[in-house]
């Protein structure tokens, strides 16, 4: 005759053990899954193809929420008010996330253009010239200095190197030329004369009329 022996229950210590485990696990579940559910952020995507040179406007569009790794989520926009008005840089197919990258910084002016001024530092008012000012684009011929553009706005400050404003040997202006006339006469003064640019940001804004100054005693016989 022969004797089965019966497997015995596990122990206290033993099932203890399982029951930690097994609510070790659904803790790690409901940690992850309530993670995944909070970290949804609204981003900003395109509603349609975007061409390169087009304006942005609200209904180019539109607003999905998503969980985005760092990068991308650096680079992102919750809002459509904040691309609003910004000019595509790159082809952006319907869909896919609008990034900083892919847009300008600012919003587009039409009724201005933008031309950049490098120049020795003695010829810009740097002090406490600062980016949204505006300055006077002056230009030297010979015995004549006279006005190019007028109360300009200055859209951005670099300087050649690292260095502060203050201690760079060159200073790059881009400044804010309201007409297609006052760029060519900005280009013309850049090629043939010397430019100086002087800050006028508390000066009257509607003045337009060039000033001028002519040294006649040099054209003069002593």
């Amino acid at each position: 005759m022969e004797i089965h022996r019966h497997r015995g229950l596990p122990g206290g210590r033993a099932v203890i053990g399982g029951v930690l485990m097994a609510l070790a696990a659904v803790g790690v579940y409901l940690a992850y899954d309530q993670a995944s559910a909070g970290s949804s952020d609204p981003v900003v995507v395109a509603a349609r193809d975007l061409q390169v040179g087009q304006v942005l406007e609200l209904g180019d569009v539109r607003t999905i929420e998503a969980d985005l790794p760092a990068p991308a989520a650096d680079g992102a926009f919750s809002s459509p008010d904040a691309v609003v008005g910004r000019v595509v840089l790159g082809p952006i197919a319907g869909g896919e996330l609008v990034q900083a990258a892919a847009v300008t910084e600012g919003r587009a002016r039409p009724d201005v253009h933008e031309v950049a001024l490098r120049l020795p530092r003695g010829q810009v008012a740097v002090g406490r010239l600062k980016e949204g000012e505006r300055v006077d684009v002056f230009a030297t011929y010979d015995h004549r200095t006279s006005s190019v553009v007028r109360g300009a706005e200055v859209v951005q400050i670099e300087a050649d190197d690292t260095d502060s404003l203050t201690s760079s040997r060159e200073i790059t202006l881009v400044v804010a030329v309201p007409s297609g006339d006052a760029v060519a006469a900005v280009v013309h003064a850049l090629r043939t004369g010397d430019v100086t640019v002087v800050r006028s940001t508390f000066t009257d804004a509607t003045t337009e009329e060039p000033l001028t100054f002519a040294d006649d005693t040099s054209t003069t016989d002593g």
